[in-house]
């Protein structure tokens, strides 16, 4: 028996240290990038065993299918557009790399995935946990990026590049990446997949392992879809989505039913509320609000809604019965409530107004929202863009406070309770109600 086990550990050992060496295929790019001192040595090398994440459920898409509202251009020139079924970025000759980047830029343990097709070869990249700076000629984005370089003999997509921070982090040019290296398709859609939790970063191609690194440089930042600098280029860009991983997050439905719900009054909740393939929906007759049996005051808060045609709800927090902060939920289009600014959706309701331009969905769509309160810091976001913001005790929000129906309520804003999902009488969708205390 202890033969068999020398065996299997010399056979394993063997296995691994063979994987570790680079391809002789790869063997003219070691000169080249000698001078790049930040890539992995070959024999350190972690190697991606582990399966594609699952890429179903929990994800929030990234592009709305309309238009760029919730992204930002960064570098070059090179051009972007929307279509409702991919963003198409186009080299432009003489430009600097171009990153369109989301707005939100403290993306920090995810999953994220993009599905990218070439129409014209050119090199690309995701840029993740990434971060800006002012440069001599413009601003300069810089942080790990997974390289998606079109169709090249190098093979190299799904590796991690250091963008403006000292090239090479992790090269696909060992035995272990044989078979990634072979995983781009040509004229077809072609799948990347990014998995980062705390320090380690792991990659996909079409669902093939590829990169395993570790780093603890960069650990938040901004996605970006880049198109590289050179003389021509076109990458279409779609299905982009993220699913976030608070490693202290609860999923506040997370049991499938209500038993960390109760009713205002501390009842059960009503039939009224029901739970169906993770999706609550509030569809009875005046089942009453529900709040979590938990209290919360500082907290990140990450839920989708949909609301019915001339619908109001709302996610209220810091409550104290029914009173307390809210997320309103509404059909900005139809709801007579929408008349005043300050009560429409994502707004903090009958404070501070979300813009009229914020990035919304239309009814019967799923929209993501998102609420901060950390200490007197209150802020409300929405499919990725933060829309609203406020500081309690503050002079503006003390002006606002007197204006609004809660003066009457001395410390409102500053409580600790419980989440309060609203029944306004309309039917109301809730799914993925993450928190994570901070």
């Amino acid at each position: 028996m202890k033969y068999v086990s020398r065996l299997l550990f010399c056979f394993v050992t063997a296995s691994t240290a063979l994987g570790n060496q680079i391809s002789e295929s790869q063997q003219q790019y070691i000169k080249k990038y000698k001078s790049q001192t930040k890539k992995v040595t070959p024999e350190d090398a972690l190697i991606n065993t582990e399966a594609e994440p699952d890429l179903d459920e929990g994800f929030v898409n990234l592009y709305n299918g309309k238009d760029l509202d919730n992204w930002i251009p960064r570098g070059g020139v090179c051009t972007y557009e929307a279509t409702p079924d991919a963003i198409i970025g186009i080299c432009v000759p003489g430009s600097p790399s171009t990153y369109l980047s989301t707005k939100r830029d403290d993306y920090k343990d995810f999953i994220f995935t993009a599905e990218l097709k070439w129409i014209v070869n050119g090199n690309s990249g995701i840029m993740f946990r990434a971060q800006s700076k002012p440069g001599k000629k413009g601003e300069v984005v810089f942080g790990p990026q997974v390289e998606m370089e079109g169709f090249t003999p190098r093979g190299w997509s799904g590796g991690i590049y250091g963008q403006s921070a000292g090239g090479w982090f992790y090269p696909l040019w060992l035995d272990a990446h044989t078979e990634v290296r072979q995983a781009l398709r040509e004229n077809e859609w072609n799948r990347v997949t990014i998995k980062a939790v705390g320090k380690t970063i792991q990659t996909w191609i079409n669902g093939i392992p590829a990169a395993h690194w570790e780093t603890e440089d960069y650990l938040s930042g901004f996605f970006s879809l880049q198109v590289h600098s050179g003389k021509e280029g076109e990458i279409h860009f779609r299905n982009i989505k993220v699913k976030e991983l608070g490693k202290n997050s609860k999923d506040l439905f997370a049991a499938g039913d209500f038993s960390q719900w109760a009713k205002v009054n501390g009842q059960p909740v009503d039939s009224g509320w029901t739970i169906e393939n993770g999706v609550v929906h509030r569809n009875g007759i005046r089942p009453g609000a529900i709040i979590t049996k938990q209290h919360f005051k500082d907290f990140d808060l990450n839920f989708e809604w949909k609301i019915s045609q001339a619908g109001n709800s709302g996610v209220k927090y810091r409550t104290r019965g029914n009173l307390g902060l809210e997320y309103q939920v509404l059909d900005d289009t139809r709801h007579k409530d929408a008349k005043k600014p300050n009560h429409r959706a994502a707004s903090l309701y009958d404070l501070v107004a979300a813009p009229d331009n914020k990035p919304i969905n239309p009814v019967g769509e799923w929209n993501q929202g998102r609420i901060v309160a950390k200490g007197d810091q209150i802020e409300h976001w929405l499919n990725g863009e933060k829309i609203v913001e406020i500081t309690y005790g503050t002079d503006d929000w003390n002006e606002r406070f007197q204006k609004s129906k809660y003066k009457e309520h001395p410390g409102f804003g500053s409580w600790t309770g419980p989440i309060l999902l609203q029944d306004h009488y309309d039917k109301v969708w809730y799914r993925n109600v993450q928190i994570r205390e901070l």
